[in-house]
């Protein structure tokens, strides 16, 4: 299987165990075919629907990254789940229902998704799997404080514990960005720690007054990362 179709199917296997948004459906199959790939989404009724999502490499949509994928279907099981089609849905008849998003989409959840898997190494994002920097830290846990927020646990080597607050939606002063707009999946997170953890002086710069009982030390970088 070509590396780009791999990706669009690690990009949709997050509904082989739960429904698309809005939907009974789930993904019970990923063909992927000469100029498409084919999903086969069923539900706990036994009924079984196939959708045709166009898969050219190096060109739109597949231009637009694999993660366009994800909200394609989302869109294409909520067109089904109401009436849309049934049977074998192509992908003409999908665009011609203007079902297919004209750019990538990215929901809250998509943005809590993308940085615990990127912290502890999916193969989506990294091409080896494992823990990105083992030497550095290990990720532990997770806690979604607000909207565009979430705690990270990191487990530091000869430091024990920290809480890093990271934002998942613009903060308010970000170069070019509304204040509070979703993050676009794949900013690195990452990267970002790791270039903060090895800069011990700007992490404690960082650290606030809280009380946090899953960890030793809280640090506030959502306006950082």
């Amino acid at each position: 299987m070509e590396r780009k179709a791999v990706e669009v199917l690690l990009a949709l296997r997050r509904f082989v165990g739960v429904p698309l948004p809005g939907t009974g459906w789930r993904v019970r199959g990923f063909l992927p075919g000469a100029g498409v790939v084919r999903v086969r989404l069923g539900d706990g009724a036994g009924r079984k629907v196939e959708v045709e999502l166009p898969y050219r490499p190096g060109v739109a949509p597949a231009s637009l990254g694999s993660w366009w994928y994800v909200g394609a279907l989302r869109g294409a099981a909520q067109w089904v789940a109401e009436g849309g089609a049934a049977g074998v849905v192509g992908a003409d008849e999908l665009a011609a229902a203007g079902v297919l998003p004209e750019a990538v989409e990215v929901t809250a959840d998509d943005g809590l998704d993308y940085v615990v898997a990127d912290l502890v190494g999916d193969p989506y994002w990294h091409a080896p799997a494992g823990t990105v920097a083992p030497d550095l830290y290990r990720l532990t846990g997770f806690d979604l404080r607000e909207r565009g927020v979430v705690r990270l646990y990191l487990d530091l080597p000869d430091r024990g514990t920290v809480g890093i607050d990271v934002a998942t939606a613009e903060p308010a002063g970000a170069d070019g960005a509304e204040p509070g707009a979703l993050r676009p999946v794949g900013w690195w997170a990452s990267t970002k720690i790791i270039a903060l953890l090895n800069a011990p002086e700007s992490l404690e710069a960082l650290r606030v007054a809280a009380t946090d009982p899953h960890c030793d030390a809280v640090y506030d970088a959502t306006a950082w990362a």
